[in-house]
């Protein structure tokens, strides 16, 4: 093949803690770059757009369908079945909707900044990822979904099980590979969860989201099993990567103090500071397409039917192709969409809902926490899904 080639371990710990010298090395090479381990390779925020916008033609089959189930509506590329199963929950994650969570979501930060001030004051040090990020939004999903408060850890843990299917890397060995098969009793456990849920809310409806579904026509017409993996895929989507932005924000008020000030004077700042921290570190890196029966000219290179592509959406947000000084935080750049979001038609359906948890939990840490800054080096599990797993901080001063 005419092409450029690189021979890159996307998940190793190397490509956790510190990508973007890599990132910058395949998007140097050309727009579409082959793996010698199997797969194509784009960090071209226009190729990017390019592949999302034509799911016909490079598909979400195969790894998306394997991790998520067969019938998830993220996996699913005929756009009227997809938005049949998506527009269900529509209503609950679109502005009204979303406005309507405001004043619990900010109960619920309050409430875990509490526990994390009491740390932080006794011991004087707080990893911030188990008690603040990863515990919010879990948190306002579940309340979405009507799951209890005694369950909310345990779906935490079935979560993060699902995020690590995939950590060592592809081809996966279906029967063998630990955390594929740690996933998979995470996921079996979360059905039986989920279809309990499903039939008690048909003999108990409410308003939330598991509800929804349960009475909605579309329930009538297909399997419990396609429910489930709608309902198991909203649940993980609804608390994983927005726990990766959160960890992020931190990490930035805790090396940036100047940006820290800029935000306490003038509050207005906060939203485009909050979506530089997307483009600048991403939380979903990279996505997953099948190539079709026909196979795809990408870039102008014909990529043959079956082949495995890794759109790069994390690596996008740094194309100097889109964006001055790329490598650069700078909240006052120019605003121009990034790909954090997807892109077509798997767009994010709950980047309404992350975006006010993000601006909330922002504001309660500059209202309520103490300056502080990063103690120790910050830890990062995956580069896909890639979001600090340990965040210390401690007061400044101290």
């Amino acid at each position: 093949m005419n092409v450029p080639t690189i021979d890159i371990n996307l998940y190793g710990p190397e490509m956790a803690a510190d990508p973007w010298p890599t990132i910058r090395k395949i998007r140097e090479l050309g727009p579409i770059v082959y793996n010698e381990r199997g797969q194509w390779i784009t960090a071209h925020d226009r190729v990017c757009r390019q592949i999302m916008s034509r799911p016909d033609e490079a598909t979400m089959e195969g790894v998306m369908t394997s991790v998520f189930g067969k019938g998830a509506f993220i996996a699913i590329d005929e756009r009227h079945l997809h938005n049949t199963l998506r527009n269900i929950w529509v209503a609950a994650f679109g502005k009204n909707g979303v406005e309507k969570l405001v004043s619990p979501t900010r109960r619920i930060i309050n409430q875990h900044l509490d526990e994390t001030l009491e740390i932080l004051n006794a011991e004087g040090q707080v990893d911030m990822h188990p008690v603040f990020c990863r515990q919010i939004p879990a948190h306002v999903i579940a309340q979405m979904m009507g799951v209890g408060e005694d369950m909310i850890q345990t779906v935490i843990g079935w979560a993060d099980d699902m995020a690590s299917a995939t950590s060592n890397g592809h081809p996966i060995d279906y029967d063998n590979d630990p955390c594929w098969l740690k996933s998979e009793q995470s996921k079996a456990e979360l059905a039986d969860f989920l279809l309990d849920q499903l039939n008690h809310r048909r003999a108990n409806p409410g308003d939330d989201l598991i509800s929804m579904v349960a009475k909605s026509e579309f329930a009538q017409q297909v399997p419990d099993q396609q429910l489930i993996v709608n309902l198991r895929q909203l649940l993980f989507a609804g608390n994983e990567t927005t726990g990766n932005w959160l960890g992020h924000i931190v990490t930035i008020l805790g090396t940036q103090p100047d940006l820290r000030d800029a935000l306490n004077k003038d509050r207005s700042l906060i939203p485009a500071a909050l979506e530089e921290v997307l483009r600048w570190l991403g939380v979903t890196h990279a996505v997953p397409r099948t190539i079709c029966s026909e196979g795809m000219t990408i870039a102008g290179t014909d990529i043959p039917p079956g082949a495995h592509v890794m759109v790069m959406i994390g690596a996008a947000g740094r194309d100097p192709q889109r964006y001055e000084n790329p490598d650069e935080f700078d909240i006052y750049r120019e605003a121009k969409p990034h790909l954090a979001f997807g892109f077509g038609l798997h767009s994010c359906l709950g980047a309404t809902l992350a975006r006010m948890e993000a601006l909330e939990a922002t504001n309660a840490l500059l209202d309520r926490m103490p300056e502080f800054h990063i103690a120790a080096p910050v830890t990062y599990g995956s580069f896909i899904l890639r979001g600090p797993t340990r965040l210390l901080i401690e007061k400044t001063g101290a």
